[in-house]
């Protein structure tokens, strides 16, 4: 069962652009599945946008050209799905480690910044994946913060099952989901 994550009324959050973002809401939830799938052969589902659209369910479509390849600062037009509603989006990898993570932030819908992190563990006879979603902005405050927490829990929950079936879908060793703990301010 997921851990309550946590919600500040304060905080500061680096948009896409660079721009601080003081005084903002963030909800965040993190999950991680072990899959007896080498690591070289998981970066390919986590780091090919067209394979991450396989996988992540909030991405409804990319809309504009997509490299072979996520990399640092690049940027890919899409339409997320956020609140029941398609947004046209512009996705930022903010962070990129070779083989090992990156991170995706989407500041371009009014009030609200989601972000998406991806860290990928070699372990002895299986490879270990991440995620991480957050969601922060001031409209979040008037939201029923366990409403939201469960929404996004769901998201990442989905995506995890659907990477499983992507990477192994005979062969699948998997731990629940678990909230994120607390992030600094």
């Amino acid at each position: 069962m997921a851990q309550r994550s946590h919600r500040r009324q304060t905080g500061q959050l680096i948009t896409p652009d660079g721009a601080p973002c003081d005084g903002v809401d963030q909800v965040h939830v993190s999950g991680a599945i072990s899959l007896p799938v080498s690591a070289d052969v998981l970066w390919e589902l986590l780091s090919e946008p067209v394979n991450i659209a396989s996988w992540m369910s909030e991405l409804h479509a990319w809309t504009g050209t997509t490299p072979d390849r996520v990399d640092a600062d690049l940027e890919l037009a899409a339409q997320v799905q956020m609140f029941d509603m398609l947004h046209d989006v512009c996705l930022v990898v903010t962070e990129y480690r070779h083989t090992r993570s990156w991170t995706m932030t989407c500041g371009t819908v009014a009030g609200i910044a989601l972000g998406f992190t991806i860290e990928l563990d070699r372990l002895r006879d299986n490879s270990r994946v991440t995620l991480r979603t957050g969601l922060h902005g001031q409209v979040l405050r008037e939201a029923d913060e366990v409403v939201l927490r469960h929404a996004l829990q769901v998201g990442l929950d989905s995506n995890l099952r659907q990477l499983a079936d992507i990477a192994d879908p005979d062969a699948i060793t998997c731990r629940p989901p678990v909230a994120v703990v607390p992030h600094p301010g």
